[in-house]
């Protein structure tokens, strides 16, 4: 642990025992920990501390007879759940990504002292850049020969026999999940990746679940009311019917052009996003268990086991065409050039953007 440095760059006795530690870690036990945490958590509805666990929790503050300082309603915990559902599903993707960087395009370059705890830890601080490099690679010839040998470790290759389409599904699958991650970590139609900071730096964000937005194609009547049927029947969509989160953030620059300020919403739903993270994070998983056996050649390290490869589902299969968020634009850009992006709703994979003109109403809904 506590060694002199010998040099700008890694020696590679000193590369070797940086990736013996590193390879003993367990990260889909963390992912796992973390989903059935917050899966608990919905299960279990509001679970208020214990009287002990406030007494104890008043005591490391020195806070010794003082009411319970730990107060939230049933709504802060809902609100809390699908923030922190958010939260691990995009550290997931990053993780991901980060790992499939740095065992195909850092450690690579990293020469003699080749060590892939640095490669990651020392991949590029733009996430653009990340996922363009990283992207690059995957759709790349040598990034499809070679992909199989990142996912499965020789022995899984050989017992493999007779199952080659179940090997190459799962190996889709895998890539399929691979290409979602890098689409959270830079989609900018609504940016999810601003997001994200937003909640990790300062909490800057609206969470919220007392609002519904509903695309439909009949009016109010002329009395303000709103027959119920036209907002659950076949001539309505449901854009938002759940948790949101709001949030403020510049659209990306456009030809170097500084834009203006978006309030933007995703659409949360935890128990999806739970399930995204799982899946990427047996994605990483097999990456890493395959980097660790690749390490310690032998078999005498103990190191995470490989995990079961799914067969399913793709992000399609399990999202559909899922609305994503929608966006809108609350100031011009600063040079007083004109808006270009307007506001819209953001699908799986698709943008359809609206022209928002000013003519508001109040209504009642009615059953009919």
């Amino acid at each position: 642990m506590f060694t002199q440095p010998s040099g700008p760059t890694l020696s590679p006795e000193l590369a070797a025992q940086l990736d013996d530690s590193f390879f003993q870690s367990r990260p889909l036990g963390y992912f796992s920990s973390r989903i059935t945490s917050i899966l608990s958590t919905i299960r279990q509805g509001q679970q208020v501390p214990t009287a002990q666990d406030a007494i104890d929790f008043a005591s490391e503050l020195g806070l010794e007879g003082s009411p319970n300082i730990l107060n939230f309603t049933n709504r802060d915990r809902t609100l809390q759940i699908a923030t922190d559902a958010f939260a691990v599903r995009h550290h997931a993707a990053e993780t991901l990504v980060r790992l499939y960087h740095g065992l195909t395009i850092g450690a690579p370059q990293q020469g003699p002292a080749r060590s892939v705890w640095a490669a990651v830890a020392e991949g590029p601080n733009l996430t653009k850049t990340l996922v363009d490099q990283a992207r690059a690679h995957l759709v790349s010839d040598e990034g499809h020969d070679r992909f199989w040998q990142l996912v499965l470790t020789n022995q899984h290759a050989t017992n493999g026999h007779g199952q080659e389409a179940e090997i190459t599904q799962a190996l889709n699958v895998v890539a399929d999940w691979l290409h979602h991650a890098m689409d959270l970590l830079v989609r900018n139609d609504v940016n999810i990746n601003a997001a994200h900071n937003k909640v990790k730096h300062g909490l800057s964000v609206r969470a919220r679940n007392d609002r519904r937005l509903t695309f439909t194609t009949k009016a109010p009547h002329a009395d303000g009311t709103v027959p119920l049927s036209s907002l659950i029947g076949d001539e309505a969509v449901d854009i938002f019917d759940g948790v949101t989160m709001d949030y403020l953030a510049r659209a990306p620059k456009q030809d170097g052009i500084k834009q203006g300020l978006e309030i933007s919403t995703l659409n949360l739903k935890p128990t999806k996003m739970l399930a995204e993270t799982w899946m990427m994070a047996v994605a990483h998983a097999a990456m890493f268990h395959v980097a660790a056996a690749e390490h310690f050649p032998n078999g005498d390290i103990p190191i995470a086991d490989f995990p079961p490869l799914p067969l399913s589902p793709t992000p399609q299969g399990l999202l559909g065409e899922a609305v994503v968020g929608m966006r809108h634009p609350i100031t011009t850009p600063p040079d007083g050039s004109p808006l270009s992006r307007t506001t819209g709703v953001a699908f799986r994979t698709q943008f359809v953007p609206f022209e928002l003109r000013d003519t508001w109403a109040h209504g009642v809904v009615v059953d009919d």
